[in-house]
């Protein structure tokens, strides 16, 4: 299966020749065999699949309406088209005559795109998990022809899969009723699963603390990563981590994201030569990856990197982000502006046959075309004659630069230059073989996730044509994919599909709060705020009420509702839709949004904190809910309020820039009445530092017959930490405002930075 470890399972990779590969994934391409039912399917993978001598349908009515008239057992198939072992699959059983005419005279046969339908392929992998204990992809699982299901498993071998399908059938004309009596509590089980509430929890720094230290409890102490092998990279899960050490100032749960970062930036899971990272590693030391490459991959651990960035400058996190960024930007982006799912992580080698991770590897004699630095290049990367996997090597630093360049008796600056002028003539070497299959449908949630990591890299890297290019992307699903009907999950070749589903509301929400928060001028701004505000109101229309959990779908399909809680490669949908409520509140004055991401977060709070290292993403907006988030950028006042904070690590200064909207102030540092709340900075350890605050404006507002002292427009409050602060651990700098229009003032609040 394609979460499973490689092994010598590799050994039965499959054999293509470049044509039959180009016909497995060419509409058009005249074949000698007749096309399925997947003819006119709207996705990569389902094409792949089109000529296979199993007649394939895709899910939907005439597939479930023709197994109920024939009282046929449903087989069905879930994967996606850069899975190697769908792949296998493929190649030795569903293009296997024997079997496809088992299939065809007793099954029903369904390809899904797990990708295009994630509802359906969350409900079958519960099913796959329930009765295995694991689960991964390819998804093999067997329904009644009533559609509930009663059998499942993953990557089987031909003759055993064969034996799986006569015993199915075997046991449906035996003992139909039992079978579909087993079947349907099965359906039921799993049912209850996926639309589980969850007891009310009172989130309290202390329950936080309690589900990090469950956490840490798997880390990995050498290599970091949560686990052992397989070893994925667990973004949102580490997003959760370092927004929480941004919060508390707490170093020690910081080392735990770097040291992730840090194996898997020097391991091989990261793409040297190309830039970006693979899905996941199949050892403990990032060592040997799966070689495909997501869209949600890059735009999370993009985000990882670019925050670590933040609040370490340590050099190398911001060299594997820009690298990444130039990585999705070349090779993953369409013309029209939105980006690509994925890259395969087969692809042909030398010989003509496709195998995994060919792309990528290299063997001990490619290096001699390097002449001179060829030697160089092989003891930096570790390359030996018998290398791992099948006695390749994958690319790999052992230590850091820093270190490396140590050992190498040459200046870190100089010993990264060499480095860098290697990787460039290997890029070149390794633009002459063939590239894997690109998987070009575009996905909403996927692109709004890469949308939002753009817009705030494009500030915190100080890189605009980051911001232009997510700017890009997100025009493109607001021009041809958002509709008067409604938002669309899927474009490809042209023409876009497939109903959206809530993580594709709530991320594409996101997105625009992203380029809103980061715009260049404040047109731009309102106008992605605008386009959320509707985005918020259709969601809510169509997926709740929140209180009991948003649904994944508006409209149910397969055997079960789905309410997403956990966290998978994209934040779970419940979780990313209370980020966005929340985020959205916070820059406007939206009550009903506010109620609804209250009563969110209390169906929430149970699932949080009983699973933490599934469900970190949700714990991380539930504590930005409760206490604001982290981060430079921020707003208050119900957005009248956006403050962002500067801050020079060379001298010690910082700066405050505060704008607020039109027809709202603040009260000055010394306002003219005792009881109004004063604009007031404090440094947490340095009670009499000098801080400068602006010239205050008088003036008489409507609700108050006396003299205001009062900042309105733009303006910054500036102080300097003592050289020693420097040396010192994280402090807290606060900044407390109250924000008041001429007929109402808000609550005060407190805005703590955590300067490291």
């Amino acid at each position: 299966m394609c979460d499973r470890t490689l092994t010598a399972d590799l050994r039965q990779m499959t054999r293509f020749s470049l044509f039959l590969l180009l016909l497995l994934t060419t509409v058009s391409t005249v074949s000698a065999q007749q096309a399925n039912h997947l003819l006119g399917a709207r996705s990569p993978y389902l094409l792949q699949h089109l000529y296979n001598p199993v007649d394939w349908y895709p899910w939907g009515p005439a597939a479930l309406e023709k197994a109920r008239a024939e009282n046929k057992l449903i087989f069905v198939s879930v994967g996606y088209s850069s899975c190697h072992w769908c792949h296998v699959m493929e190649d030795e059983s569903f293009e296997n005559e024997d079997i496809a005419r088992f299939l065809n005279d007793h099954f029903v046969s369904i390809k899904i795109d797990r990708e295009s339908r994630p509802d359906l392929d969350e409900q079958f992998m519960a099913v796959t998990q329930v009765l295995t204990g694991t689960g991964g992809w390819p998804n093999s699982v067997f329904l009644t022809p009533a559609g509930d299901p009663f059998s499942a498993g993953g990557y089987a071998p031909p003759d055993e899969f064969l034996s799986v399908l006569h015993q199915a059938w075997s046991l449906w004309q035996e003992k139909p009723d039992a079978t579909t009596s087993e079947a349907r509590r099965i359906a039921r089980t799993v049912s209850g699963l996926l639309a589980s509430k969850a007891e009310y929890r009172n989130i309290t720094p202390e329950s936080v603390q309690g589900a990090v230290d469950a956490v840490t409890a798997q880390l990995d102490d050498f290599h970091g990563g949560l686990g052992v092998a397989p070893k994925f990279p667990r973004e949102p899960l580490f997003l959760f981590l370092l927004d929480l050490a941004t919060r508390r100032a707490d170093r020690e749960t910081l080392q735990n994201v770097t040291g992730m970062l840090d194996s898997m930036i020097r391991g091989g899971i990261h793409d040297h030569v190309g830039g970006g990272f693979h899905r996941y590693a199949v050892d403990p030391e990032w060592h040997v990856p799966h070689f495909e490459k997501m869209l949600y991959t890059q735009a999370l651990t993009g985000r990882l990197l670019i925050r670590a960035w933040d609040v370490t400058r340590a050099p190398e996190y911001r060299r594997a982000a820009e690298r990444l960024f130039d990585f999705v930007l070349r090779d993953m982006r369409d013309p029209g502006g939105a980006f690509y799912a994925a890259l395969d992580a087969d692809s042909l080698n030398a010989a003509g046959d496709r195998v995994e991770g060919a792309f990528y590897t290299w063997d001990h004699d490619d290096f001699e075309p390097l002449g001179d630095t060829a030697d160089f290049a092989r003891a930096v990367f570790r390359i030996t004659p018998n290398g791992n996997p099948e006695g390749a090597n994958v690319l790999r630093l052992p230590a850091s630069t820093d270190e490396m360049a140590y050992v190498w008796g040459q200046d870190p600056a100089e010993f990264t230059a060499n480095v860098e002028d290697v990787l460039r003539q290997m890029r070149d070497l390794r633009a002459g073989r063939p590239p894997p299959l690109l998987d070009s449908k575009i996905l909403v949630s996927w692109n709004a996730a890469m949308i939002e990591t753009l817009a705030e890299a494009s500030h915190l890297l100080e890189r605009p044509e980051y911001y232009a290019v997510a700017r890009s992307a997100a025009e493109f699903i607001r021009d041809n994919m958002q509709t008067p009907d409604g938002l669309l999950r899927v474009h490809f070749d042209g023409v876009a599909g497939t109903a959206a589903q809530l993580p594709d509301y709530a991320g594409l929400g996101l997105a625009m709060i992203a380029l809103h928060d980061y715009a260049p001028d404040p047109a731009t701004a309102a106008a992605w705020l605008a386009g959320a505000q509707t985005l918020a109101d259709d969601l809510r229309g169509r997926f709740g009420p929140a209180a009991s959990g948003f649904r994944m779908t508006e409209t149910p399909d397969g055997f079960s509702d789905v309410t997403p809680v956990n966290d998978a490669g994209i934040p779970g949908g419940n979780a990313l839709a209370l980020t966005f409520f929340a985020r959205l509140a916070r820059r406007a004055y939206l009550p009903g949004i506010e109620r609804d991401a209250v009563a969110l977060a209390g169906f929430l709070s149970g699932h949080a904190i009983s699973q933490p290292q599934d469900r970190g993403f949700a714990l991380k907006v539930i504590q930005e809910l409760q206490s604001g988030p982290t981060g430079p950028v921020r707003y208050a006042g119900k957005g009248a309020v956006r403050i962002e904070m500067h801050r020079d690590r060379v001298t010690g200064r910082l700066a405050f820039d505060i704008a607020l909207a039109d027809g709202w102030h603040v009260n000055a540092h010394h306002p003219l009445e005792d009881y109004f709340i004063a604009t007031e900075l404090t440094v947490e350890g340095y009670p009499d530092i000098d801080i400068s605050y602006p010239d205050a404006t008088i003036k008489t507002l409507s609700f108050n017959g006396v003299p205001l002292a009062l900042y309105e427009g733009r303006f910054t409050v500036r102080t300097g930490l003592p050289a020693e602060a420097g040396r010192n651990p994280a402090r807290r700098v606060t900044l407390t405002l109250q924000a008041c229009s001429d007929n109402i003032c808000l609550q005060p609040e407190d805005l703590t930075f955590v300067l490291w």
